[in-house]
């Protein structure tokens, strides 16, 4: 008996599961909006769960050896490490990777660092790990009577550690909120805070960052992209081979716009148009290779067409992708991974936003060393962060001198970012300056949008609205924006700089803070000038100069009087009392001398 062959499926029918999961990603995605955590993207399902490691990284407790007695190299004689030189570094029993690349080419050779001070260095932690210098008291708190190891843990565990970072990555992809959608840039933000609270290894976050709208959409073609990911995560430009064919796993990406109802704006982010298939949604042989890169190994890259596609162009929208799709999109960020280069230029990295030059050129061992430790602790970036800030090469101070060129024989010293230099004023003095957010470079098209959602978005950032509601507060952002912090990366980056422009701007700020000219009901409160107790009229004597000098520069500068000071101050003290000043016309005039100073720039 002949069995009745089945109909087949109309072909309208087998669109209606695709559609119902199309219609249902766009419901689900418009009535989950959260003003107050707006971030989505492919950074969001990553990260959730713990820590990749314990964070209890080897090396910070090294006890620090003395030179081999050995002839030093001069100048910029090159360290020739011989047989003694490295059987001495050997028994040095070293943990800390930096130490264990460094001794060939500094104890082991004859050279010394120089002294660790520890109020000095304790400076140099906290505004690298906080983003702002530290008053006396806080110096106190955070390291008298503790190890390098701990301090530097307990501030790699503080969420100023990752803002820090997430700014430094801000300026990286170069946030702009026209650029991109405002979604894709808080989620990129979140996945950033995610890798510096060790929840994401750092390969992982290549992977990801290689393939998300923050970087797909601010390029337009697919040889920037993979420009922009090489410059981003191998340090380097692509040759042209290297170009050509990354670009090739880019070629599915395109640029639009995406209509946010609960915003109601119309904000920038990535397509997928559907390259190398046929008109039926198969792999066309004949185009394919436009979609496979063959520089590290056969690499295919091809996504099949479903109802999400719309339009002559075949395109999607990326805020549709599946999760299975965003893996397959990623793959330019999993080949880069691969390569040593890659690791090394995390490495790089680090090293130069810590000590300021590119040790790991000039040492080559201390590169290999922290490569190795990264890769021992699962990409777990905060490894690297803790070996340099726990070696002598970060610790020592920069002051003193050197008979050698070599730059590893003495400390870092580097120009605060306009932030640091704003926000410990605003800090130590309590004065009134509002702030910007890195994540929405221009607020205004957020208010220009007559949305609720987009106003409790703003409010809900670190931007301050003006009391009539029309505007947020710029005096900090163009001050900071003067000075080369804040950026608004329409055209270009942040810049450090000293010139003309940017001194005569730090000096006009300092004037209103401190006011030295006495204008009345301008300037600090006079209260945070003075040591406690001291009454504003109270008439200066040399004693009373000394402990108002004392108390400006353990709060602006973290640390106590030099004997050179201290005697420069009573001298001062004692002009003053000749004159009768008041302990005000002391205070004011000395708070724009040193916040003015060299030593609010460069740590």
């Amino acid at each position: 008996m002949n069995r009745p062959q089945a109909r087949p499926t109309p072909s309208w029918l087998r669109w209606i599961a695709p559609l119902a999961l199309s219609l249902a990603l766009v419901a689900c995605h418009e009535s989950d909006f959260d003003p107050r955590d707006p971030a989505r993207g492919p950074g969001s399902a990553v990260g959730n769960d713990s820590t990749i490691t314990d964070g209890n990284f080897p090396g910070g407790n090294d006890t620090i050896p003395s030179a081999l007695d050995v002839e030093p190299p001069q100048g910029a004689q090159v360290p020739d490490c011989g047989a003694e030189c490295l059987s001495f570094c050997d028994a040095q029993g070293l943990e800390n990777p930096v130490h264990q690349g460094l001794c060939t080419s500094l104890w082991g050779v004859g050279l010394e660092p120089q002294p660790i001070y520890a109020n000095e260095a304790c400076r140099r932690l906290h505004v690298d790990l906080t983003g702002r210098f530290p008053t006396r008291d806080e110096v106190n708190r955070l390291c008298a009577g503790k190890s390098w190891d701990d301090i530097v843990n307990s501030l790699l565990a503080t969420d100023a550690f990752v803002e820090v970072n997430q700014r430094y990555w801000a300026d990286r992809f170069l946030y702009n909120t026209r650029a991109l959608s405002i979604e894709r840039i808080y989620d990129m933000d979140a996945l950033v805070g995610k890798l510096y609270r060790g929840q994401v290894a750092y390969d992982h976050f290549a992977a990801i960052a290689s393939a998300h709208p923050v970087l797909t959409r601010r390029h337009d073609t697919a040889g920037d992209r993979a420009e922009a990911l090489f410059h981003l995560f191998m340090g380097r430009p692509p040759l042209g081979s290297e170009r050509s064919d990354l670009a090739r796993l880019y070629t599915l990406w395109t640029n639009g716009y995406y209509d946010h109802p609960t915003l109601n704006m119309r904000l920038s982010d990535s397509f997928i148009r559907y390259r190398c298939v046929d008109e039926e949604g198969n792999i066309d042989p004949e185009s394919r290779g436009q979609c496979t890169s063959i520089l590290y190994g056969y690499n295919e890259l091809i996504l099949t067409p479903d109802i999400r596609s719309v339009g002559e162009d075949n395109q999607m929208w990326s805020g549709l992708l599946r999760a299975d799709e965003w893996e397959k999109l990623q793959m330019p960020g999993r080949l880069l991974a691969r390569q040593q280069a890659f690791w090394e230029t995390a490495v790089d990295d680090v090293i130069a936003r810590y000590l300021g030059y590119d040790l790991g050129t000039m040492v080559p061992e201390v590169r290999a060393a922290l490569v190795e430790h990264l890769l021992a602790h699962d990409g777990d970036i905060r490894s690297v962060h803790h070996a340099i800030l726990t070696s002598v090469a970060y610790l020592q101070s920069a002051r003193g001198l050197t008979e050698t060129d070599h730059r590893w024989t003495f400390g870092p010293l580097k120009q605060v970012d306009s932030e640091v230099w704003l926000d410990t004023i605003k800090h130590t003095v309590d004065y009134e300056l509002s702030s910007c957010d890195h994540r929405i470079s221009d607020p205004r098209d957020l208010l220009d949008a007559d949305s609720i959602s987009a106003i409790a978005l703003l409010e809900s950032s670190k931007w301050e609205m003006r009391e009539d509601g029309e505007d947020v507060r710029r005096d900090y952002s163009d001050l900071a924006r003067n000075l080369g912090g804040c950026p608004s990366n329409e055209v270009g980056g942040r810049f450090k700089i000293v010139s003309i422009l940017t001194t005569s701007t730090q000096l006009n700020f300092v004037n209103q803070v401190c006011n030295p000219a006495m204008t009345e009901g301008s300037g600090a409160a006079i209260e945070t000038l003075l040591p406690a107790g001291v009454h504003p009229d109270a008439a200066v004597t040399p004693q009373l100069a000394t402990q108002i000098v004392e108390h400006q520069v353990e709060t602006f500068f973290g640390r106590p009087l030099t004997d050179d000071e201290r005697e420069m101050a009573a001298t001062h003290g004692d002009t003053c009392e000749r004159a009768r000043c008041r302990a005000a016309e002391f205070a004011r005039p000395g708070c724009f001398a040193l916040l003015s100073s060299s030593e609010m720039l460069f740590y």
